[in-house]
């Protein structure tokens, strides 16, 4: 007869491989986003996180086998270590490449920016904010990184704003190498004037427009300047240009303030930036996010807000989440919890998906990790509850039964043949 069961000790070590596994991923992408393709990266995450999820659910029971039964501990927990690495690692990693790759797929004829412009605040703060010029080595290096069918230009500004190197292709070396030559000569110095670096830099935008071409704008700055915000944004608003900004709330509040409403009112990103040395790869990052996408992350640019991507992203969670049920199941090698778990699975996927999908486009509640936090967890712990939300057969039992003639007689004794060859799926 069908029974529920529930193990606390299960429960709550499925919540803890979820968490660990979470802060595992987001190392994973912080560390190598942009350095690993994008397929491999988000296979990584999902497989490292599925076996940690597997490592642990198998321990909890080898401690306290309430849904397996003792009889699984004594003679078949030794398979399930076997079957460890392929039914959570390899399964989920595989799983990962396929959807990752799905997801970055373009259907729709937006296409991603081709023509970038860096505007480089140089004013006289920079001597203190960023001594060692790291802002501008960050604009040579994704230079040095952009695809040599793009584009690029440098705006710098103080008080006033001047084009450093006018738009120029990508592929042209010594073209490149003059961009180095000029950003290498630039010196801090007076204040600041982030009106006058936007109207220079549309201004830019318009001398090179080119048919087919799609700009995008970077701008960093680590101060304030008085601006008439709707005057100055209303020319990108108007043909469709994405501002993404760059600034230090710990130096100048105010300053990142203006800059995140910058970005927000022309559908781009705000990067807030601890200390210069981080601004080292920030430039290369904005560019990366809308070139493409990642599955565990905020969508930005022309695909923030596409309806198709956000149905896209749950429906792929939704088929995680029962490959991590299966996963289990095939793991203690029970039909009966594969069953149970991939149902469960199904929804917990669902609902993890709609989490994510729903909160990284709003951050002004939770940072991007507390979602993908909450996400794994629900992967991990809801699936795991499987058992007391869907009833399942006993296949392994720990129970004794005593026969008519009154001789007792343990399960966990010699098999019979056919028991020995009916075991697992």
């Amino acid at each position: 007869m069908p029974v529920r069961k529930f193990s606390f000790l299960f429960f709550v070590f499925s919540i803890i491989a979820g968490f660990i596994g979470a802060v595992i991923g987001e190392w994973l992408i912080e560390s190598y986003y942009g350095v690993w393709p994008n397929i491999l990266l988000i296979g990584a995450y999902f497989a490292q996180l599925a076996f940690i999820a597997g490592l642990f659910c198998l321990i909890s029971e080898l401690i306290r086998p309430i849904i397996n039964g003792r009889s699984w501990r004594l003679e078949y927990s030794g398979l399930s270590w076997k079957v460890l690495l392929p039914s959570t690692l390899v399964m989920l990693f595989a799983a990962g490449l396929i959807f990752q790759y799905i997801y970055s797929l373009n259907f729709s004829t937006v296409k991603p920016p081709d023509d970038i412009v860096m505007v480089m605040d140089i004013s006289d703060s920079m001597n203190k904010t960023d001594p060692k010029r790291e802002s501008l080595k960050a604009a040579e290096k994704l230079i040095n990184n952009m695809k040599p069918s793009h584009r690029a230009s440098v705006i710098t500004f103080n008080d006033n704003a001047s084009v450093t190197k006018s738009m120029f292709n990508i592929s042209d070396k010594n073209e490149t190498l003059d961009a180095h030559e000029q950003i290498k000569g630039l010196e801090y110095g007076g204040k600041t004037d982030i009106a006058g670096a936007l109207d220079t830099a549309l201004k830019e935008i318009e001398d090179n427009h080119n048919p087919g071409r799609k700009p995008m704008v970077i701008l960093f700055s680590d101060g304030y300047s008085e601006i008439d915000l709707t005057k100055v944004v209303r020319p990108y608003q108007d043909k469709g240009i994405i501002v993404n900004t760059i600034g230090m709330s710990k130096i100048d509040r105010s300053g990142a303030q203006l800059l995140k409403s910058i970005a927000s009112r022309t559908g781009g990103s705000f990067h807030d930036v601890k200390k210069a040395n981080d601004l080292t790869n920030v430039f290369e990052k904005i560019y990366l996010e809308n070139q493409d996408r990642l599955l565990m992350t905020e969508r930005h640019g022309l695909f923030k807000n596409s309806l198709y991507l956000a149905i896209l992203r749950v429906v792929l969670f939704t088929i995680i989440g029962g490959l991590f049920g299966l996963g289990l199941g095939i793991l203690f090698d029970n039909r009966y919890l594969a069953k149970s778990y991939t149902l469960t699975g199904l929804i917990s996927g669902l609902l993890a998906g709609i989490v994510l999908e729903a909160g990284l486009q709003n951050f002004s509640i939770m940072s991007g990790f507390s979602y993908r936090v909450i996400a794994d967890i629900l992967l991990t712990a809801l699936t795991g509850l499987g058992t007391m939300i869907i009833p399942i057969r006993e296949k392994f039992s720990g129970m004794t039964r005593r026969p008519a003639s009154g001789a007792d007689f343990s399960v966990t004794g010699t098999p019979s043949k056919r028991d020995r060859f009916s075991k697992g799926f």
